[in-house]
């Protein structure tokens, strides 16, 4: 406030007003809005990215101040990078609660650079994209990157297979300006308990960039999507991002898919489709971008997988939301000696080559045995593994200057596989293939 608006270059915004400098009066005072200088003002919440917070903590958040050409300038799930001044503020709510002044601390914004990809941040060296590179040009390259998916769970080659095509993605496209067609890969893990889905999902939250993981139990249809509730100070109604809206062009991943309510599950319809998330609530009426893969994760009806039942009889899912799925992995713990004996020698390699005691010897024998093993199960010769730190280098390196195509010579085969896939899908009573699994 200012009684002139030539002085306002000289007068603090945040001064408070006590006492009136002419009478000594302590109010209480009215607003003079023709004398009142007014700006565009908002406040938005940054929060750690997930892929950066270390195991065990909680991310850290900030309340930032925006101003004049600042505003709307970011949106719910977005990147980005701030830098202003750290300032603090009287928190009267607290000092009453409290009995002391008790202050506030948040960032008065002065510069925002949003990332235009999620991968914006990431810097590659030359000798890395060099290696990388390098590593392309190996004939076994597939293999290898899938063997080197989860190397620490034994077999389940499709698994891997699927979790590898995830992580790489496909394309997004735009048709004539208007109608957008997803590009990232959704993926549905159902079997037996105890066959390591769950690890597969926590190993694909460590490798993804950007990646939010949450259980079924405790998802709801607003914490996966976006909530809408009252800010303290200006007691106006704010826009809060779900889990996939924060997992933007990242992975969500959700465990015990099949827990969740009916209600919370048809919220994500449009966001694993669409991807977008359409919000009219409170008077705010806008649409968020949610462009993630969904990997989940789920127990058939009756604790275990019955082959003689269909993939709907097994799983608690309806139509839609199973057709929202590009990939079906079905897992089953069968009883093979063979197999098991296999699986119990690889367990026990592997702990005794993660032992502290352990010398290097008995490590280096472990994991020689652990190749061999994972050689065996996948049915080809032993391939080297790739670096857990050289293939997250390597996924996002793909994802940004890699864009395949689908050469003109295949669109028939392409064309004969869809013609074929529904007809195979009725006669042996599994889910219909609908127009969304052909783009």
């Amino acid at each position: 406030l200012t009684p002139d608006p030539a002085r306002a270059a000289t007068v603090r915004p945040e001064r408070a007003i006590s006492e009136c400098t002419e009478c000594n009066s302590r109010g209480p005072f009215s607003i003079d809005s023709e004398h009142t200088i007014f700006t565009n003002y908002q406040k938005i919440t940054l929060q750690e990215s997930p892929g950066s917070v270390p195991a065990g903590r909680l991310p850290r958040y900030k309340d930032v101040v925006l101003t004049h050409d600042l505003v709307d300038t970011a949106r719910p799930g977005d990147e980005i990078e701030v830098t202003g001044v750290y300032k603090h503020t009287p928190d009267m709510t607290m000092s009453i609660r409290n009995g002391f002044p008790v202050c506030g601390t948040f960032i008065q914004a002065n510069y925002l650079r949003k990332y235009e990809d999620a991968y914006a941040d990431i810097q590659l060296t030359d000798d890395d994209i060099a290696e990388m590179q390098k590593l392309a040009k190996d004939p076994l390259i597939e293999k290898r990157i899938y063997a080197s998916i989860a190397p620490s769970i034994h077999g389940h080659a499709n698994i891997k297979t699927a979790i590898a095509l995830g992580l790489f993605g496909g394309l997004p496209k735009v048709h004539q300006g208007k109608h957008r067609t997803r590009g990232d890969i959704n993926i549905l893990l159902v079997g037996d308990p105890g066959t390591a889905k769950s690890q597969f999902l926590k190993y694909t939250e460590k490798t993804a960039q950007r990646s939010v993981y949450t259980t079924g139990k405790g998802a709801s249809a607003v914490g996966l999507t976006a909530s809408v509730h009252k800010d303290q100070q200006t007691r106006e109604w704010t826009l809060e991002g779900g889990a996939l809206v924060i997992a933007d062009q990242g992975v969500c991943l959700i465990d015990e898919f099949d827990k969740m309510n009916d209600k919370d599950r048809t919220s994500i319809h449009e966001a694993m489709e669409q991807q977008s998330i359409s919000i009219s609530k409170a008077g705010i009426v806008t649409t968020l971008q949610a462009r993630c893969s969904v990997f989940a994760s789920a127990n058939p009806v009756k604790g275990r997988y019955d082959p003689a039942l269909s993939l709907n009889e097994n799983v608690d899912l309806t139509e839609p939301i199973l057709s929202r799925f590009d990939v079906l992995c079905v897992v089953r713990d069968l009883v093979d000696p063979v197999a098991d004996e296999t699986l119990a020698r690889f367990v026990v390699d592997s702990h005794m080559g993660s032992h502290p005691g352990a010398d290097r010897a008995t490590k280096d024998a472990a994991k020689k045995d652990e190749r061999e093993l994972q050689a065996r199960a996948i049915g080809g010769p032993e391939i080297e593994l790739i670096e857990q730190d050289l293939l997250r280098k390597y996924i996002f390196y793909a994802r940004r200057s890699v864009h395949p195509r689908w050469p003109n010579k295949e669109e028939r085969k392409l064309e004969n596989v869809y013609v074929d896939l529904p007809r195979e899908s009725m006669v042996k009573g599994v889910i219909l293939i609908a127009v969304r699994h052909l783009e």
